[in-house]
């Protein structure tokens, strides 16, 4: 794969903007539901465009209100790495979605210029952090070592999932995935495992197959996920074909 370098500068700008240093945390909505399809889940089906845009603003809406100026099309294009002849109306496609989905909605920031505010992911039209107080954080890593720009949407969800599953473990071999806690981060299983393939391909991801349950539990085989945060501290290697 060619090294984007348009697209890398360009959201190298935005990271140090941000002046952000450790990591994004997103609602626990945003990756784990019980009632519904997360948001992640919702808007990697839709389009891993959607997602990646998403991700995008989030990263770079700081503290409350959770605002950020409005890019115009062709900066959010250039920033997500779109082809220069259809990436704008491709980019204006998916930010106008955002906004008809009540994940962003248009406002005024000093001066009077164009911005953005984030929306809570559960689609309320409440404001980023109204909604509780639990998160999932995800590595500053994604975003300022460009990961975000070589993984897929599927990847990008799944890894979400599993920073979840193991968020305060200890355990070197990191966190059994039952089939209920599965079912709530919204993925199929033809996602799960094109997904976890592509992160063990890049590195990201270390699995180990054993048995799980106990007297009250049928007894299975099962895999535990253990995500390599060191590996996203790391820039990836472009030269490297896509995932099979």
């Amino acid at each position: 794969m060619d090294v984007p370098s348009e697209a890398l500068a360009a959201l190298s700008r935005a990271t140090v903007r941000s002046r952000r240093a450790s990591s994004v945390n997103f609602p626990i909505t945003y990756v784990k539901r019980g009632d519904t399809t997360p948001t992640a889940a919702r808007l990697v089906r839709s389009h891993e465009l959607r997602l990646k845009m998403h991700m995008m603003l989030v990263m770079q809406a700081t503290k409350a209100p959770y605002t950020l100026p409005d890019r115009p099309t062709q900066s959010l294009a250039r920033l997500l790495n779109l082809p220069q002849d259809t990436g704008p109306r491709r980019a204006n496609d998916a930010k106008k979605w955002l906004q008809e989905n009540r994940l962003i909605t248009p406002t005024l920031l000093a001066g009077d210029k164009a911005g953005l505010l984030l929306l809570h992911p559960d689609g309320s039209g409440d404001g980023w952090e109204s909604n509780g107080a639990r998160w999932v954080g995800v590595p500053f890593t994604l975003w300022s070592n460009a990961w975000i720009l070589r993984l897929s949407g599927r990847a990008i969800v799944v890894l979400m999932a599993l920073l979840e599953l193991n968020g305060g473990s200890q355990h070197p071999d990191g966190e059994w995935m039952d089939g209920h806690r599965k079912k709530q981060y919204g993925l199929s299983d033809d996602t799960w495992t094109s997904a976890t393939r592509e992160l063990e391909y890049f590195g990201l991801l270390r699995t180990k197959e054993g048995f799980w349950g106990d007297d009250d539990y049928e007894i299975r085989k099962r895999k535990r996920y253990f995500v390599i945060r060191e590996a996203l501290a790391t820039a990836p290697d472009w030269t490297m074909p896509d995932a099979p």
